[in-house]
């Protein structure tokens, strides 16, 4: 059964019990949502070799199941009734310890619709571990939900996913200490560069106060989308066709797919007329015959390349976007742009529409 399968089964059950006014309680949370949805991912939880339900200890923390490959524990799930709040701290950290005593990297807890995935591996303690969530009836994450397949353990998919993260991470918070600290030879390092910009240097204190505030925006989907990139596909010597679609995981990214949507519609009432082509990696938009912009489609909103020099760009929006021209990337122009919400159209549109002109007067 596909994921989406089983969420719409279940949704049926969930409408009865939200009728009745009634919840589940752990038992059948652990019969009717849990084992279904685990099963759903390839596990069987009629083998021992896969799945063997824990009996409480004396201390009553051992988790209910441990999933197995190869007859090493692979991750453990805590189960909950629906409804339970599964972030209560005493319940994370006395599994997470034995986890740890166990030497088993994963903890999931779950009240059969909300579930928190946590990495033993990760600096810090109890709610620092947690790694990623998601929830099955309100807006379910399908990429994570994979990493949790057999198949995908069998792979150490989620094992990797998770030395990236938490290397990147580490990266990041050494980065911004480093730079928050805004040691004289930085400051001077900047100065230098300053200067170059302005033609004439500023004070040492003016760059540490900005230093103190500055912070990286590290996307989770960028870097493993980087991680996981393949080349354009090819069948029988030819290209593969793709649709606009293909960059919305064939439709099932509903926010970044309604966000593209939106924001063509927007580009039309802006007067800004284009066709545009999909492919593999991006769906370019042409005017004249002049590609002046490339949109990849991604889980949590859209990345666009825009065909516009980054010294033409203002100050204030030189803080939003990003010149790649150095750096390897998919699009074919060098100032990338990242769109979260419609919030962004307010200062992406105006630079489209300065490509555009620009295009449209070539």
């Amino acid at each position: 059964m596909e994921i989406s399968e089983f969420i719409q089964s279940k949704m049926e059950l969930m409408k009865k019990v939200q009728s009745k006014k009634t919840s589940l309680n752990e038992a059948q949370t652990k019969e009717w949502l849990i084992r279904p949805f685990f099963e759903c991912l390839g596990w069987d939880f009629s083998s021992p070799e896969d799945v063997i339900p824990e009996d409480d200890d004396n201390s009553g923390k051992k988790p209910d199941y441990g999933f197995y490959i190869e007859g090493k524990a692979q991750f453990f799930v805590e189960a909950k009734p629906l409804g339970f709040n599964i972030d209560d701290i005493k319940v994370v950290t006395e599994k997470l310890n034995y986890c740890n005593n166990a030497n088993v990297p994963f903890l999931i807890i779950t009240n059969g619709n909300d579930y928190r995935i946590y990495y033993i591996g990760l600096k810090g303690a109890n709610v620092e571990k947690l790694l990623t969530s998601f929830s099955i009836f309100d807006s379910y994450d399908e990429e994570v939900i994979t990493k949790i397949t057999k198949e995908a353990i069998k792979c150490n998919t989620l094992e990797k996913y998770a030395k990236t993260i938490s290397i990147y991470s580490t990266v990041k918070k050494s980065f911004e200490i480093v730079i928050q600290q805004g040691s004289k030879k930085m400051i001077d390092l900047i100065n230098e560069q300053i200067k170059n910009e302005l033609g004439y240097k500023v004070g040492d204190d003016d760059i540490k106060n900005a230093l103190q505030h500055f912070v990286i925006e590290l996307s989770e989907e960028d870097f493993e989308e980087e991680a996981n990139t393949e080349k354009t596909t090819v069948i029988n010597g030819k290209q593969a066709n793709y649709d606009e679609e293909h960059q919305f995981n064939n439709g099932k990214w509903n926010h970044s797919s309604d966000l593209y949507n939106r924001l063509k519609k927007k580009l039309e009432q802006e007067g800004v007329q284009y066709s545009n082509n999909a492919t593999d990696l991006y769906i370019s938009f042409t005017n004249n015959k002049k590609n002046f912009m490339q949109i990849h489609g991604q889980q949590k909103g859209l990345k666009a390349w825009i065909d516009i020099p980054f010294a033409e760009i203002s100050e204030s929006d030189k803080l939003k976007v990003r010149d790649v021209t150095n750096i390897g990337h998919w699009g074919m122009s060098n100032t990338e742009c990242v769109i979260r919400n419609e919030n962004d159209f307010d200062w992406f549109i105006p630079l489209i529409k300065k490509v555009y002109e620009k295009t449209k007067n070539a």
